[in-house]
C-alpha cells in the first residue's frame, strides 16, 4: 500500500474539532484491484484469485508519523 500510494498527491484534510484541537491528517487515494475475486485452479498451483473488483486505496498519515490504509467500494467518479 505504500509504494502504491508513493507518487498519489497527497492533501491535508480536517474534518472536526477534537478536545485537543482540530483533527487534520494527511490523505491520498488511488484505485486498485484487489485479489478478491473468484478463485481459479491454474495449472498446478492450485486455488488462486482471480482480480476482484476496483476499489479506493486511501492512505492516511497523522502528524504524529502513524501511517493508516484502507480500501473502499466507491463508484470510481467519487471525489
Amino acid at each position: 500500500a505504500e509504494q502504491m500510494l508513493a507518487s498519489a498527491k497527497w492533501k491535508t484534510v480536517s474534518w472536526r474539532s477534537g478536545t485537543k484541537g482540530r483533527l487534520k491528517a494527511r490523505f491520498a487515494a488511488v484505485r486498485v484491484r484487489t485479489a478478491d475475486g473468484p478463485p481459479q485452479r491454474i495449472w498446478d498451483k492450485g486455488q488462486q484469485h482471480l482480480p476482484g473488483d476496483e476499489a479506493w486505496l486511501i492512505g492516511e498519515q497523522r502528524a504524529s508519523g502513524e501511517k493508516k490504509y484502507y480500501l473502499a467500494n466507491l463508484p470510481a467518479a467519487t471525489d
